[in-house]
């Protein structure tokens, strides 16, 4: 999830700014109370030094080292993004698509972390009754219940229900199940209820991928309060039921019932939150190529036009030019005709005149009045 800013930062570095002076310090140069700072760190998943860390300092004594920054896991970005008054930190590049993706708990290849991640999930929770409901599943079932309260005291009101039929009951049960194994995996799941229909959401690191339970073989369509139907409350719980997330899918088959492919099903979830993740990088870039191509195509329609004005000023500056030299020359000829007797114009007469007139050749010289600067140096257009 994105945090009050976009400025990227390494881990490392945020925890090597809490660990370079003490937090009072620390908090006077960004403009926060140290116990502001100290929450604004705590947010992140860092904190500073222990107490008396920099008084052993002094003292020339003995310190601990600061923590290293924990391994990348499935789903999770290489860096955070921090308050804008952290933004003095260096940024963080973002990740090449291409890889390399590894760390000390992810593997590079998607089979290899399916295959590790079964293994460490061992025994799912189980899916034959909701004894510890998930928070994303709590939140539905209570929402239930306020609908009920509400239609016992309020004789018009008739209750949203959504989680009574059989069938709904067991979709809650498979997800809750889910859920609470990828909790023990370190990952984390969402419901965001929206009338009669339910969006369920897989959190993996801090990526989120659509979660859809529903009748294997329907189609989904879009949901919103004048399309979705209400539950049926009488739907069995023997329909067949599919899990989609992403590209992969599993459902009741020959093999099993979804209850009995928990495990499998939540190592799906984190290969493909994983998945997502590095897809999302490649979204990225192709989304920065595409404003690059965009930008180049602008830069060069604005070069054009700026070319075209500057191929019309230089075509106006020999135009001035060729009037301004027409006038002067017409001055010299005035001249020579009024030394040669042709024309009756006394000194003083003449010698107004041709200030005048050069004044006039002067003004649309483009030499002289600096409109020649408008092409001698080519466009700026980046």
């Amino acid at each position: 999830m994105y945090r009050w800013g976009h400025h990227r930062v390494t881990l490392e570095d945020l925890i090597g700014v809490a660990w370079s002076a003490p937090m009072r310090e620390l908090a006077a140069q960004i403009g926060l109370s140290d116990v502001g700072l100290k929450k604004l760190l705590k947010s992140h998943g860092v904190s500073g030094p222990p107490q008396g860390h920099w008084n052993r300092v002094h003292a020339g004594r003995a310190v601990s080292k600061p923590p290293a920054a924990p391994a990348r896991g499935p789903g999770k970005r290489p860096y955070i993004h921090v308050d804008p008054r952290l933004a003095r930190l260096p940024e963080a590049p973002l990740p090449s698509s291409a890889g390399p993706f590894a760390s000390a708990k992810v593997p590079e290849d998607l089979e290899e972390l399916r295959a590790q991640t079964l293994k460490a999930i061992g025994r799912p929770a189980s899916a034959a009754k909701i004894t510890l409901p998930h928070p994303a599943i709590r939140m539905l079932l209570a929402q239930d219940e306020k609908e009920r309260a509400k239609a016992a005291e309020v004789q018009w009101h008739t209750a949203n229900v959504l989680y009574d039929s059989p069938f709904e009951k067991r979709r809650l049960r498979i997800l809750n199940a889910l859920f609470l194994t990828l909790n023990r995996q370190g990952h984390d799941a969402s419901s965001d209820r929206q009338d009669h229909h339910t969006e369920f959401r897989a959190i993996i690191g801090d990526t989120r991928i659509a979660v859809t339970l529903d009748e294997a073989g329907r189609k989904s369509g879009v949901h919103n309060r004048y399309t979705t139907p209400r539950p049926d409350p009488k739907r069995p719980a023997s329909v067949k039921l599919r899990l989609t997330v992403r590209n992969a899918s599993w459902e009741d088959d020959a093999a099993g019932t979804l209850e009995s492919k928990i495990a499998e099903i939540t190592a799906g979830l984190i290969v493909e939150g994983e998945r997502a993740y590095r897809d999302h990088l490649r979204e990225l870039e192709e989304q920065a190529e595409r404003e690059r191509i965009a930008a180049e195509r602008r830069r060069q329609e604005r070069l054009a036009k700026a070319n075209a004005e500057r191929s019309a000023a230089l075509i106006e500056s020999g135009r001035l030019l060729a009037e301004a030299e027409n006038l002067r020359s017409l001055t010299a000829r005035v001249a020579m005709a009024v030394a040669d007797g042709r024309l009756d114009m006394s000194p003083a007469q003449l010698a107004e005149w041709r200030q005048w007139a050069d004044q006039e050749a002067d003004k649309l010289d483009p030499v002289i009045s600096g409109q020649v600067q408008l092409h001698l140096l080519p466009p700026d257009c980046d």
